[in-house]
């Protein structure tokens, strides 16, 4: 994991992410969408939309089940946010 990726607005999202997570049956992800996450953060959506692609292309967050306003944190994030938290 690198550090320095994680010193910045990339781990204020996935930290939103992480907190905000609901169970449902087998399923955990976080029902937030990018307006909300605009909202918490006080960023544009144009921002917030920048840092999940980062995360998303990163491999520490997916959408989930393509369902747009959900979020689901992978195994590489979980692994961040243990170390980090």
């Amino acid at each position: 994991m690198d550090n320095e990726f994680f010193v910045n607005d990339r781990y204020h999202i996935l930290k939103i992410l992480y907190e905000n997570q609901v169970t449902i049956g087998d399923n955990v992800f976080t029902p937030i969408t990018q307006e909300e996450l605009a909202t918490m953060t006080k960023w544009s959506k144009a921002k917030v939309n920048k840092v999940l692609n980062e995360l998303i292309d990163n491999g520490y967050v997916t959408v989930f089940s393509g369902s747009k306003g959900r979020y689901q944190i992978t195994d590489n994030g979980l692994d961040v946010m243990k170390k980090l938290v």
